[in-house]
């Protein structure tokens, strides 16, 4: 601290000092000595930064939500975090190198530890450890932090922005653009809310395996917004509200994002459309093929040993590939609003069965989904806005992608060489979103229900089959309300 300041802040102490209290006029001649105890004091409980020539700034926000569900047999009140708010905290850099650059970073963490995604109904987070039917083990919500960003960039306000490291790549977060702010009630990544619940039947009989749940239903082996990669991303400067973002990932992968925002008398407009690539479905004892021979060689004509035969499915030759996108519309003036979102993923490829030793090459259906929200943002009480809004969407195809991938196997038949399965979700919802704007925070309520059509459930699983002798599966009702304040 240098001379001027200390005699600043020994000012301003004085001053403070002299009007709290009568005493304080007659110091003595400790005066300068309890200053500088004080300013040592301040300066040990100030939170500092490395250095002078990098800006820093620490922000994120804590959400936890109370979440009542109905399953048709049980029912149940859980104390959750997140849902599409994930507690989480970040610490961003920035230095100029020179006018037109500048360099930065990004860390950032989440420790969702009973995150609304996961719970189910023989979990409710701090039971932990509860045993599900097929013997496995529900052990979601550990409490594990979680890195979600590391990344390091240069910004050139002419030529772009370049980063490397851990985070989001050009399609995160393409299906989540939302003008109306429903954002801690809804999403299009609607399993957000209910997705680790198990499926259970009519009859009241849960699927056999926690794998059996609303999530692979509705999106599939994974969600519709892209997971967080190590990557290296290039993205262009804003050019008339476009912005464009390519980026290459560990391991096979790469997506290309096109996003645009602008308004136009009083009308706000913002849309995202995005294309990705993921080629490695194979952890190293995975490779081999039927023969033996590691994936990508041709096969062998020879008996598999039964150590091959018993060993994980090896996706050999399998490609998925993602178009999403999402835009939203917001009239400034009424504050009315509408968002849409909407994917197909497509799965080329072929994966060695184990049990049967076989080859199989996916004939099943594309995923797809859309989703569609809408409702009004106005601040009717002075405090923030009141976001009040609707919701609906449809998925098609999903546990048919899980189950030729791996996740779902042994309790849903694999839509392959001409088998006839099918799985549709349908889902709907109405909340309210309240914005307090002198404590950054939000409050909010919501009611959504799902449902389930679907053919193709296997042994123990044969009753959540919709079909004669079968009893279907069971809508699942969720309400939920929380809070979020950011910081």
């Amino acid at each position: 601290m240098n001379r001027t300041t200390r005699y600043a802040i020994a000012a301003a102490l004085t001053t403070t000092l002299m009007g709290s209290s009568a005493m304080a006029a007659d110091l003595g001649g400790n005066c300068c000595a309890d200053l500088e105890e004080r300013i040592a004091e301040l300066e040990a409980t100030t939170v500092r930064k490395g250095n002078r020539k990098v800006s820093l700034a620490i922000s994120g926000f804590v959400s936890h939500n109370v979440v009542w569900w109905d399953d048709g047999t049980q029912s149940d009140v859980y104390i959750a975090d997140g849902g599409n708010y994930g507690s989480r905290w970040r610490f961003r850099g920035e230095a100029k190198i020179n006018p037109l650059l500048t360099a930065g970073f990004l860390y950032e963490f989440t420790n969702n530890a009973n995150g609304v995604q996961t719970l189910n109904q023989l979990n409710g987070g701090d039971d932990l450890g509860a045993t599900i039917p097929g013997g496995a083990t529900a052990n979601q919500g550990t409490g594990t932090t979680i890195l979600r960003d590391s990344t390091v960039f240069l910004r050139h306000a002419q030529l772009g922005l370049v980063k490397i490291g851990h985070g989001s790549t050009a399609t995160d977060n393409l299906v989540l653009i939302d003008l109306g702010g429903t954002a801690g009630g809804s999403t299009s990544d609607v399993a957000l809310y209910n997705g680790g619940f198990i499926l259970r039947s009519n009859a009241g009989l849960l699927g056999n395996s926690a794998t059996t749940n609303w999530a692979q239903a509705i999106r599939g082996h994974e969600s519709w917004d892209t997971s967080r990669r190590n990557h290296v991303l290039y993205e262009t400067p804003t050019l008339q509200g476009f912005t464009l973002q390519a980026a290459v990932a560990e391991d096979n992968y790469w997506d290309v994002a096109l996003r645009y925002a602008g308004e136009f008398n009083g009308v706000r407009v913002a849309f995202g459309i995005g294309y990705q690539e993921d080629t490695e479905f194979n952890a190293p004892a995975q490779r081999l093929d039927q023969a033996g021979a590691l994936c990508g060689q041709p096969l062998v004509a020879a008996t598999p040993t039964a150590l091959q035969i018993n060993a994980s499915a090896g996706r050999c030759d399998v490609k998925v590939t993602d178009l999403k996108g999402s835009g939203s519309v917001l009239h400034v003036p009424t504050g009315l609003f509408a968002t849409f979102a909407a994917g197909k993923r497509e799965i080329e490829g072929s994966l060695f069965t184990p049990g049967n030793a076989s080859i199989q090459t996916y004939s099943g259906p594309d995923l797809k989904f859309w989703y569609l929200a809408g409702g009004v943002s106005r601040n009717f009480f002075g405090i923030g806005n009141t976001v009040l809004f609707g919701e609906y969407s449809e998925s098609k195809g999903g546990l048919e992608q899980a189950t030729f991938l791996g996740s779902n196997t042994g309790a849903y038949t694999l839509n392959v060489d001409g088998a006839r399965t099918s799985s549709e979700v349908q889902h709907w919802g109405i909340g309210v979103n309240q914005f307090i704007d002198a404590a950054a925070m939000e409050v909010f309520a919501a009611y959504k229900n799902y449902s389930l059509d679907a053919n193709g459930f296997t042994g123990a699983n044969l009753t959540l089959n919709n079909t004669v002798g079968n009893s279907g599966v069971s809508d699942i009702s969720v309400f939920l309300v929380g809070t979020k304040i950011n910081f």
